[in-house]
């Protein structure tokens, strides 16, 4: 009698579960979404990705920056976007232009872009003495959320690649700057 005792254990529904799965036709049933009633939700990232060819666009001018009211922390920045210079590609990246000017007025410019749903931005050029110096085959890096490069994490949550806006214009971007939803980071 003290044997049927042994199995009424807590163990006993993991020992039949393990059971149940070395039975290669029963395993073979099971689904991701059969295992504890809860649905498996994952989205495949795809192979094939490939970007697209990369057009530097104009050097920025002055009157073309907007202040986009980020401020960078300890580093004491004024972040300004090169309206132009924002484009959507077909390949899902935001590029933009952007411009960070300390309180000595010396421009530091780079041309970016900011891959939608893998968080990770690449730098495609940077201004020197008024034109653009590539940066062939830069790799692509995670953004970061602090310091003077803070504005990359807002740029990409916020306006760019914000999920509750997919896909927008480039319009929509730009005016979602003047809306009073935001608030500061």
């Amino acid at each position: 009698m003290k044997s049927r005792h042994l199995f009424r254990s807590p163990l006993r529904g993991v020992v039949s579960l393990v059971l149940l799965c070395c039975a290669p036709a029963v395993c073979a049933e099971l689904d991701a979404e059969d295992i504890g009633g809860v649905q498996q939700n994952y989205v495949e990232k795809p192979d094939d990705w490939e970007e697209q060819d990369v057009t530097l666009p104009t050097y920025p001018e002055k009157k073309n920056l907007m202040d986009l009211g980020i401020g960078t922390e300890a580093m004491q920045y004024t972040v300004y976007l090169d309206k132009p210079s924002l484009v959507r590609g077909e390949d899902g990246v935001v590029r933009y232009t952007v411009v960070l000017v300390p309180s000595s007025g010396i421009w530091n410019v780079s041309n970016e872009g900011l891959r939608c749903g893998e968080k990770l931005y690449r730098r495609y050029a940077y201004g020197v003495d008024g034109g653009w110096q590539p940066m062939n085959n830069s790799p692509w890096r995670d953004v970061q959320g602090s310091g003077a490069m803070r504005y990359r994490r807002i740029l990409y949550e916020r306006y760019f690649c914000n999920p509750l806006r997919p896909n927008q214009s480039v319009d929509a971007m730009i005016n979602s700057f003047t809306e009073t939803w935001h608030e500061e980071m």
